[in-house]
């Protein structure tokens, strides 16, 4: 769902940018088609130099590579809320909106990956310059061991869902809950909301 649903945004905001330009969408300057047809020529080499036999293993790394995305997604942002205004716009971005992982392993593989508080926060600073946040909620490991959670749903909810409800000082109707779970999940905790 995700990842067609921001394949669709994605489409849908680039095709906004040139529509209000007064120009059609189908254009090489669209980053979104460039991205989509850089794809599909890289594929198409890739075919003709070493046969129909890479098929399966392009579609392989395809699904990893956006399955690997999106579980970094899910683990970064798992359970924490912007608070929606009065006037229905979502507060701004914070430090404690994403969670951190100061882990050096992480650190140095990843780029400064796991300041993800700070990119959020500051999106424009460089990832060499990225500072942790002591108001910013922390993985209890790094990348490596939270993705490898993140595929196993029990053993993620077992490690993680009571570090969400602490960061919200227990508080359940705080947190960041999938809309047709919540009343199950309130009614769990003895809350209402």
């Amino acid at each position: 769902r995700s990842v067609v649903g921001s394949a669709r945004s994605a489409w849908h905001l680039e095709a906004a940018r040139f529509t209000t330009r007064g120009q059609s969408p189908w254009t090489l300057r669209n980053d979104v088609l460039n991205a989509w047809l850089l794809t599909a020529l890289l594929f198409a080499v890739t075919i003709a130099l070493f046969g129909p036999v890479v098929i399966p293993f392009l579609l392989i790394q395809a699904v990893w590579g956006f399955s690997l995305l999106e579980v970094v997604n899910y683990l970064e942002h798992y359970g924490l809320l912007r608070e929606r205004r009065e006037n229905g716009r979502y507060e701004r971005v914070q430090p404690q909106h994403s969670w951190n992982s100061d882990h050096i392993a992480t650190n140095l593989l990843l780029y400064g990956l796991e300041r993800h508080s700070d990119h959020h926060a500051n999106p424009t600073r460089r990832y060499q310059t990225l500072r942790t946040f002591d108001e910013a909620p922390q993985l209890p490991s790094g990348y490596g061991l939270m993705i490898g959670l993140a595929y196993v749903p029990p053993l993620w909810r077992k490690v993680m869902d009571h570090r969400v409800l602490d960061v919200y000082d227990g508080d359940i109707t705080k947190v960041n809950i999938d809309p047709a779970k919540r009343d199950r999940i309130l009614a769990r905790y003895g809350a209402s909301g």
